[in-house]
């Protein structure tokens, strides 16, 4: 079961505050913040630190700053692992640091958004990173959206925003202008697993690499 909390703070830099949680509060799913009537732009992180319905966090500041230096009006946050914890390194001790409804979440925000940003930094399961990429991927090019990173780090995984310079800019892959992934940076298709497949190309995904 998910516990969804809105609330209206017109006090604060948001207008609208709001949060997905599992009922017993240990899985956050989803978490947004607007401040305009535009669109809003999603980010996937590794998983939620200690922001709710009332409090940011730092991720989630910087999240906001971003959306909106790119001229959007909100943001959704999710995450690879919807298990709550300010420290990354105790998700290993998690028996289910996914949580049971986060994919369908993670997959119900993508069609949302024309543009996902990918966010989780150097320390995601390359397994776990490469399937929800690759699956969130073909839900957008589906839709004709995009995906993004703000930067990669050395093992070729999308940078976290966190510690990242405030004019970083997107570097986005939209299907629509890159249906056969050979004209990209090699990481995507790396990223992108069967992105070929996603595509309906006949290229043997292994060969973009």
């Amino acid at each position: 079961m998910t516990l969804t909390l809105d609330l209206h703070l017109p006090h604060l830099a948001h207008n609208e505050s709001a949060a997905g949680f599992s009922e017993d509060r240990r899985y956050r799913y989803w978490l947004t913040r607007r401040w305009g009537s535009g669109p809003a732009l999603m980010f996937v992180s590794l998983n939620p630190s200690d922001a709710d319905e009332h409090h940011d966090d730092p991720t989630t500041r910087r999240d906001v700053r971003f959306a909106r230096n790119f001229g959007y009006d909100a943001v959704t946050l999710t995450n690879l692992y919807a298990a709550r914890t300010p420290h990354p390194k105790e998700l290993a001790a998690v028996a289910d640091p996914v949580g049971p409804d986060n994919d369908e979440h993670l997959d119900r925000a993508a069609a949302a958004h024309d543009v996902i940003v990918f966010a989780w930094g150097a320390h995601a399961d390359p397994v776990r990173a490469r399937s929800v990429a690759t699956r969130l991927w073909r839900i957008a090019a589906a839709a004709g959206g995009s995906v993004a990173v703000l930067g990669w780090t050395a093992g070729e995984q999308p940078r976290h925003p966190l510690y990242l310079r405030g004019d970083t800019p997107l570097q986005c892959l939209t299907a629509a202008a890159h249906r056969d992934m050979l004209d990209v940076d090699p990481r995507w298709p790396r990223l992108l697993s069967d992105s070929a497949a996603v595509l309906g190309g006949d290229q043997d995904p292994g060969a973009l690499s």
